[in-house]
C-alpha cells in the first residue's frame, strides 16, 4: 500500500511491551480496512521493541524513538505532529483490535 494514500494513521505508544506490541500490530495487520499506516512511538524501551517492529517490515509501520518520561500524552502528541492521514486512531501497545475495528469507524 502507498503510505501517502493511507486514510487512517494508527498511533501506538509503547514502553517495554514488546510481546504485547506484537499482538497489537498483528491486530492492525488483520484489519479488513486496508488504508492505514502505523506509527509506533517508543519511549526508549530496553526490551526487543525494535525487533518486533522489524518483523512487520512488509507493512506501512514505522517507529519513532522519543523520551516521553512516562507521559503517554506526550508520545501521542509527538506522533500527531507528524501524522499525515486525515484520520487518527489510538491503540495502546498492550491492547488489540477485532478485524472490523477500522471498517466500522
Amino acid at each position: 500500500m502507498n503510505t501517502s494514500a493511507a486514510r487512517v494513521e494508527v498511533i501506538i505508544p509503547t514502553y517495554n511491551q514488546a510481546d504485547f506490541l506484537r499482538e497489537a500490530l498483528q491486530s492492525v495487520v488483520a484489519q479488513t480496512f486496508r488504508e492505514w499506516k502505523v506509527t509506533v512511538v517508543n519511549n526508549l524501551s530496553t526490551d526487543h521493541t525494535h525487533a518486533v517492529v522489524a518483523e512487520f517490515s512488509a507493512h506501512p509501520i514505522r517507529i519513532i524513538d522519543f523520551a516521553n518520561h512516562g507521559v503517554i500524552a506526550a508520545a501521542r502528541n509527538r506522533a500527531l505532529r507528524e501524522a499525515s492521514a486525515p484520520y487518527v486512531a489510538f491503540l495502546d501497545s498492550d491492547d488489540w483490535w477485532y478485524p472490523l475495528k477500522l471498517a466500522r469507524c
